[in-house]
């Protein structure tokens, strides 16, 4: 069997494998963000609002249940009846959320963009949510609600590592990525985005998250890009 046949049958298994994955972690993504069947009642979406506006900007710790019932104007049992904690209200804003962010970073990858385009969209969209998030709220998170931080870290985990997988696949067909092991790159690029993107590094180091998503991005991309894909990269303006 000479090299060249031993290397397209490596190949082709490696793609196999891959795509594997992908559907897998696709079916895991879609229970763990899977949409209600029933619409969020007005009155409980009213309370997620707030939550989001204000837990995001002033963190959520000193925030209590009866100031949010009498800013509201709810009651308490009709507050109760929807978020028998705080923190389950807090569980609930945050993976509305998410599942706003997937909506958009779907989007993003289902349009007829090349991989480089679609790259960017996805960054822009991750930027738009991570500066939302204030860092007291990134504080609070860590210290008393570190439960909540774990869950949404597996979950943003594997909704990067769906979507990226498919932009990665469609670079490299397109030669504007290059051929390393799509495998290792998706690895790298989801570890890298989790690694600064969690409240112990942006607390310890001071970076803004804008500059932490930005900076992890083009380093990574600057590493896997082609020339032709680095050509079109420079020309956009993140």
């Amino acid at each position: 069997m000479t090299n060249q046949v031993c290397y397209i049958i490596l190949e082709t298994n490696r793609t196999i494998i891959v795509s594997t994955v992908l559907k897998l972690n696709e079916m895991i993504t879609e229970e763990l963000i899977k949409p209600k069947l029933n619409p969020i009642p007005e009155d409980k979406l009213k309370v997620l609002n707030y939550a989001q506006d204000r837990f995001f900007k002033e963190g959520f710790y000193k925030i209590t249940m009866d100031e949010i019932s009498k800013e509201l104007g709810m009651s308490k049992s009709t507050l109760y009846k929807f978020f028998p904690s705080k923190l389950e209200m807090l569980d609930e804003a945050i993976f509305l959320l998410i599942s706003t962010v997937k909506s958009r970073v779907q989007s993003s990858i289902a349009s007829d963009e090349n991989a480089v385009e679609k790259f960017v969209m996805v960054i822009r969209v991750l930027t738009a949510t991570i500066t939302r998030f204030s860092d007291k709220f990134m504080s609070d998170l860590q210290h008393h609600a570190p439960q909540i931080w774990v869950k949404v870290d597996e979950t943003r985990k594997k909704l990067l590592y769906e979507n990226i997988s498919k932009i990665i696949i469609q670079g490299q067909k397109e030669d504007l990525i290059k051929k390393y092991p799509p495998e290792l790159i998706i690895t790298l690029i989801t570890g890298a985005i989790r690694g600064v993107v969690n409240p112990q590094f942006l607390i310890a180091t001071r970076f803004s998250y804008n500059d932490a998503v930005h900076y992890a991005f083009k380093i990574l991309l600057s590493g896997i890009l082609t020339e032709k894909g680095q050509v079109i990269f420079n020309k956009i303006k993140l």
